[in-house]
């Protein structure tokens, strides 16, 4: 019996025999689903229309008990009848964790496929490795493994009131937490302080490690934490940042990041810490 904090899922990069099979169909970035169905695989039978359109299947382990495979289906699948194209964003808000992060690795490990078919040292094409999720190049003798960019993500806080930013992409009114990828031969902790700083010209410590969550936009993996801050003067660098402010925990932005999220669960936890709830 697999530990409860796999969610149901143990990679795997080979077919175990499993009586059953279930598919995560992919077109582009976005997800086959069955309409009516809440969940976003399919099973043989569901999969077996679809096959002639298969352009790549790769094996991604085990999903309750049953070997999980992904398809990368052809764009004409998109008008395939019993079956409705979801994007991936929009399943933050409309699915479970658990299915969120089966659909996420899928999309990101097709991706990686199909962007390093060749070695980057020499071009020659590559090979999946039969001992794990690998791509190997045999003249070079190089073994290439799905991306995946850490990020460091914070809400810090002054009291009753915490930190919150508006990327210059962003539509007036929507504000979230602070967040940046770690640079070569950083740290966590060495990252926080250096992006809250340029972002925002805060010095922060205290730092509190609060969990993680796999983002496929495009393949990062957010650690969140809480800080406080040593100082409170803002001054934005306005170049990743438009503008940033102290909110207070009853007075906070009408456009939050939803729950699903770790900028908001960061909040969340700072509003927990604050009205100790």
């Amino acid at each position: 019996m697999l530990p409860p904090a796999l969610e149901g899922f143990f990679p795997a990069n080979a077919l175990s025999g499993t009586d059953g099979l279930v598919v995560i169909p992919v077109i582009g970035r976005d997800i086959l689903v069955a309409r009516g169905s809440r969940e976003l695989t399919v099973d043989r039978e569901q999969a077996d229309v679809m096959k002639f359109f298969c352009q790549q299947r790769l094996v991604l382990g085990q999903w309750n008990g049953v070997d999980c495979e992904v398809w990368d289906l052809a764009p004409e699948c998109r008008s395939m009848d019993g079956f409705s194209v979801m994007e991936l964003r929009s399943l933050l808000l409309s699915t479970t964790d658990d299915q969120f992060s089966l659909v996420s690795r899928a999309v990101q490990m097709l991706e990686w496929q199909k962007t390093h078919r060749y070695c980057g040292a020499c071009g020659s094409p590559t090979e999946s490795a039969t001992t794990d999720h690998a791509l190997k190049c045999l003249a070079c003798d190089i073994s290439v493994y799905p991306r995946i960019s850490p990020c460091v993500i914070v809400v810090v806080r002054d009291g009753e009131r915490c930190l919150l930013g508006r990327q210059v992409t962003w539509p007036e009114g929507r504000f979230s937490a602070l967040a940046g990828f770690l640079e070569a031969g950083e740290s966590a902790e060495q990252a926080l302080h250096r992006e809250v700083f340029e972002e925002a010209g805060v010095q922060i410590s205290n730092l509190r490690y609060v969990g993680s969550q796999a983002w496929p936009f495009p393949g990062q993996l957010m650690l969140g934490f809480l800080a406080d801050a040593d100082t409170t003067e803002i001054n934005v660098d306005g170049l990743e940042i438009a503008e940033a402010h102290w909110w207070h925990y009853k007075e906070l932005p009408a456009i939050l990041p939803p729950l699903s999220t770790m900028s908001g669960r960061l909040i969340a936890r700072f509003v927990e810490e604050v009205t100790g709830t």
